[in-house]
């Protein structure tokens, strides 16, 4: 199956009678009453974000690499959710096996193919996947990498020991040159440095670490990865401190990006949008260069509900996918250019500890499946969980380069939009999250835009569509319909309706 288009849509009679879109298709029963009718206009003519960066996933090497087959289908799907890119995660550790008596790094790469795959294969073949399907990667390291010998002089513990920017650009080089994988094309030195979390003793130490960027920074210049912009600040909440790095060391920071895991409150009041924006501002008064940048998220998701350490057993809920639109769409608002999921598969990462079959404590639940379900007892934990739908849906429609244009305020409440223009002005793509009980009615007009054929999604409790792999398929296709005279669009109940035109 070729999988870089839509599958069928639904057969013409059925088209016929959708003159009306309602989020719930019933054959027994009238439309859901409605109160009154809002317009919605999207203006072309606008531009709130010139190139969007898209959505991307964070795909690290994993803790449990996945079986064979479960590889297979991994693959498949992110064939299909055409992510824009990924952020990889590693360590010096996994590398770099300590120093010579010179002082000299000893790395893995200079031992044979045999160790090189032993210690880097599960990472590689996400990179094979990426260059393959030209993905950007954002390359990173958890941390100073600590101890990587038996010797007294052995320990990088700090960020700004100069041994580590070395490290890492002889192992970026080793990657882009020797490798051939051109698509890490970004580089994220240290997680979340602004957390206590991330430091020996839980001391925050910003000089340090400011000092470990410039030091980076001035490694990949000398050694020919001057075009590999660094990311930052990574900082997750604390938004000081990326005030304070805007003003500090703009001509480190490539491109500008944080974390964020959000309340539901945050999500709901649409405080997304307006932090997210003022930040924005407050960056681009700091930095000269701010205006050609990216603003991302390198890291999202839900914080509510969150338990045993760090799971988060929502992204098995219809409504987590809901919230997540709802996320995306603020950060779009906002001006921002992209934000990438926390994370793919739940097999990634361990709680703690690491035994041999996890247990249902031991894995950070937060993907989209978990390739280690058959493992433990829960075959069906493999299966997609339903915010994939919402997420390669956005990815799919709002690709890299996209432009994301106005929307005129509706004056309701928790509906949220999201309009992009693809490259080559070929395709205009229209989300709308209703994250509300209540039924809202709109008017969807496109001045101008007339004679598209309209492929309608649906994302409801009781009306998501999909074919036997899981993949999004159209409720309805409408020929020959003319935008400019408005469509009308029932949303009954929480959800979000992708609206397509070709």
């Amino acid at each position: 199956m070729n999988r870089s288009v839509w599958p069928r849509p639904l057969s013409l009679h059925l088209v016929s009678l959708m003159m009306a879109f309602t989020a719930v298709a019933r054959a027994d029963g009238p439309e859901p009453a409605t109160n009154s009718i809002s317009d919605l206009t999207v203006d072309v003519h606008s531009t709130l974000v010139k190139s969007f960066f898209g959505l991307g996933i964070q795909w690290d090497p994993y803790s449990y690499p996945p079986r064979p087959e479960a590889w297979r289908l991994t693959l498949h799907r992110l064939d299909f959710a055409k992510p824009a890119f990924f952020r990889v995660m590693t360590g010096a550790n996994s590398y770099c096996q300590g120093f010579d008596a010179a002082g000299e790094p000893r790395y893995v790469w200079t031992e044979g193919e045999a160790a090189i795959r032993k210690r880097l294969g599960s990472l590689l073949n996400i990179l094979d996947y990426a260059q393959t399907n030209n993905i950007d990667v954002l390359l990173g390291e958890w941390s100073p990498p600590g101890r990587l010998g038996s010797g007294a002089n052995e320990n990088v513990a700090h960020p700004d020991d100069p041994r580590w920017a070395r490290l890492v650009t002889d192992f970026v080089n080793w990657l882009r040159t020797n490798r051939g994988y051109s698509v890490v094309r970004f580089y994220n030195l240290m997680n979340e440095p602004n957390g206590s979390w991330m430091w020996p003793g839980g001391k925050v130490d910003y000089h340090a670490w400011s000092a470990g960027i410039r030091g980076l920074r001035k490694q990949f210049d000398a050694h020919g990865l001057a075009d590999l912009p660094i990311v930052g600040p990574d900082n997750s909440w604390n938004w000081e401190w990326a005030d304070r790095v805007s003003l500090d060391l703009p001509e480190a920071i490539g491109d500008w990006e944080m974390h964020w895991y959000a309340t539901d409150r945050d999500v709901l009041s649409g405080a997304i949008e307006k932090v997210l924006a003022a930040k924005r501002k407050v960056i681009q008064a700091n930095d000269p260069h701010a205006a050609a940048k990216r603003f991302f998220l390198a890291e999202s998701g839900l914080l509510d509900g969150k338990c045993n350490g760090d799971q988060q057993p929502r992204v098995k809920t219809f409504p987590y996918g809901v919230m997540m639109a709802d996320y995306a769409a603020q950060v779009a608002q906002a001006g921002w250019m992209g934000l990438c999921a926390w994370d793919m598969d739940d097999a990634m990462h361990p709680v703690s500890g690491h035994p041999p079959v996890p247990t249902d404590t031991t894995l950070k639940l937060w993907g989209f499946w978990n390739t280690q379900g058959t493992a433990m007892g829960h075959p069906d934990d493999e299966n997609i969980r339903p915010w994939f739908y919402t997420w390669s849906m956005m990815s799919r429609l709002f690709p890299r380069d996209t432009r994301i244009v106005g929307v005129s305020p509706t004056g309701l409440s928790n509906l949220r939009v999201i309009a992009g223009e693809t490259s080559g002005r070929q395709q205009l793509n229209i989300m709308l999250v209703n994250d509300s009980d209540e039924t809202r009615t709109v008017r969807l007009v496109v001045p101008g835009l007339v004679r598209k054929t309209v492929r309608l999604f649906h994302y409801f409790e009781n009306d998501r569509p999909t074919d036997a792999d899981g993949f999004a398929l159209p409720e309805a296709t409408l020929p020959d319909k003319d935008l400019s005279a408005g469509l009308k669009l029932v949303l009954t109940g929480r959800g979000c309706a992708f609206v397509a035109t070709e």
